[in-house]
């Protein structure tokens, strides 16, 4: 009972009894203020837990006798309870979980209820993403088991349980929209053709390729920010060819909306108008001059007051940029995003396979738009790069650590040694495999390894080379550091390139060399310290520099 809850959090929902529905930013202070009532205290979490149960109730059994909260509030509740939080505290986060896995089969009972339920209005004010009515019970219920669940923890036999249930979510109420649904029902051994019947059911029954999750699926698929470990993104080929089984024996109407808004809009080049583009604009500059009008600024995770409303005033003038040239040049405007598409579609693995299966599967006169980007992006593969791969034999250094720091001399102090490599720069043009610097940038990106080890460098450029220092971090750490591992971060255990005994021959390459610091950090053996001292080399450590 809600009543009985400790006298803290019943004043936690008291406040979110008097915040509307649609007003983001209380609720999320409210949001985390109960994390800060339940973190470090488990018994709480199980009452939270209890009062989550008793809004459920209070919404999908109509003959429910503990009603001491209105169905609004319990809807206000549910919805905020399950979204996603990135300010939730591991404890919060684990405990969580817990009871709901114990807690399974009594949720999984309400969530075939939920599902079996008659759709109608709850709450006449809701935020954007939902729609007011009973079916945001069951979305919230399922994305639950996503938001509240650690990130090393698997459950099988629940997502089991779950999929299914996503499927007929779609099907009963297919005007809700979920960013985490389809990944879950896709993380299956028949997750392609889950995907691709729910696909179906949209492009053929509802005969709308932007309904409910549409929008979101697409986006996981194909998109521009699409990641590889996405489940809907590495499976994109097959769902698609699913999908499109029998799409010869399709109206042209329905492959045309499906290739221009599906495939096209996910990358930003469907068929458009300059009316239309200025219409979007200035409604997109509009509702952002009222975000930053309306907002009240607090301190947000790691970022500042000042640093969040900068960001909304820089993000304002992209958009005020952006309506200016559609405006004054709509041509050009026009020509930079199918640029910014070709070069997606160029270096994404899965995207690209994912359209050619499309180009075969659907009727030609459908896909002329789709053809051309798919050969402007191979015409993009051919041509030359700004870091094309070094061949191996162009490498002359047998210690892989040593050359870093003669790369770090060079390239990023003396600036020398050009181009300046840029991790970013090379993602986008690198087409053997997607690099998704996210989630790759956590250990040495290989590729980048390869580039830095194979890398040529001119004795005209060695010879140059007089001074060389290792740093542990303490100064913010060498900058190939952060282009070959991205997320190095020395305060959590992440460990330099140690410099071997493989680096005294090297030494020959390096005939200036005078002053060697920070050696300390690669644990150097007495030979490598003797051959240094040998070649009139001042070593130093690094805090005496």
């Amino acid at each position: 009972m809600i009543s009985e809850l400790p006298v803290k959090l019943k004043e936690i929902f008291q406040e979110l009894d008097a915040v509307p529905a649609d007003n983001y930013q209380n609720r999320s202070e409210i949001r985390n203020k109960f994390y800060a009532v339940l973190s470090g205290n488990s018994s709480l979490v199980e009452a939270i837990y209890d009062a989550y149960f008793q809004c459920l109730r209070v919404i999908l059994i109509n003959d429910y006798e503990f009603r001491d909260i209105d169905q609004i509030l319990a809807y206000k509740f549910i919805t905020l309870f399950s979204s996603p939080s990135t300010s939730m505290p591991g404890d919060v986060r684990a405990g969580f979980f817990r009871v709901l896995s114990e807690r399974h089969r009594e949720h999984k009972e309400l969530l075939e209820v939920a599902l079996s339920s008659i759709d109608r209005c709850i709450s006449p004010i809701h935020s954007h993403r939902k729609t007011g009515n009973l079916s945001d019970i069951p979305t919230a219920m399922l994305e639950a088991y996503c938001w509240h669940r650690p990130y090393s923890v698997e459950a099988p036999e629940i997502d089991a349980d779950l999929r299914p249930m996503i499927a007929e979510l779609f099907r009963a109420f297919p005007e809700q929209t979920s960013l985490v649904l389809g990944e879950m029902l896709a993380d299956d051994t028949d997750g392609s053709v889950l995907v691709s019947d729910l696909l179906r059911f949209y492009i053929l029954e509802r005969k709308d390729v932007t309904e409910g999750p549409m929008r979101s699926f697409a986006y996981d698929m194909l998109g521009h920010y699409a990641r590889k470990t996405n489940r809907l993104h590495a499976k994109a080929a097959d769902i698609v060819a699913l999908t499109l089984r029998d799409a010869t024996s399709w109206s042209l109407e329905t492959t045309t909306d499906f290739v221009e808004k599906f495939l096209l809009k996910t990358l930003n080049v469907e068929a458009t108008t300059q009316a239309a583009e200025i219409a979007r604009m200035r409604d997109t500059v509009e509702r952002q001059e009222h975000r930053i009008s309306s907002t009240q600024y607090k301190k947000e995770n790691f970022m500042s007051a000042d640093e969040l409303r900068k960001r909304d005033v820089e993000n304002l003038e992209k958009y005020k940029k952006e309506l200016a040239l559609i405006e004054s040049d709509f041509g050009r405007w026009d020509q930079q995003r199918w640029t910014i598409a070709v070069r997606r579609v160029a270096v994404s693995v899965g995207t690209r396979k994912a359209l050619k299966v499309s180009i075969q599967r659907l009727p030609l006169t459908s896909c002329v738009r789709l053809a051309a980007l798919l050969n402007d992006a191979d015409n993009y593969r051919n041509q030359p790069k700004k870091y094309p791969m070094p061949k191996a034999s162009d490498n002359r250094f047998k210690d892989f650590g040593l050359k870093l720091l003669v790369i770090e001399e060079l390239m990023y102090r003396q600036k020398i040694l050009t181009p300046a490599f840029d991790i970013h720069e090379f993602a986008k043009e690198y087409d053997k495999r997607e690099i998704d610097i996210e989630t790759d940038g956590y250990n040495i990106i290989p590729e980048a390894k390869k580039y830095f080890q194979n890398l040529d460098i001119p004795n005209e450029l060695l010879v140059k080379v007089e001074t060389l220092h290792q740093s542990s971090g303490i100064d913010g750490g060498s900058r190939f550091m952060y282009q070959i591992f991205p997320f190095w971060d020395p305060g959590v255990g992440d460990d330099v390139v140690r410099i071997t005994n493989k680096a005294i021959d090297d030494f020959a390459l390096l005939p200036s060399l005078r002053r060697f610091s920070g050696l300390e950090n690669s644990k150097p053996s007495p030979k490598l310290l003797k051959s240094l001292k040998d070649k009139g080399v001042q070593v130093l450590n690094e805090e005496r520099i």
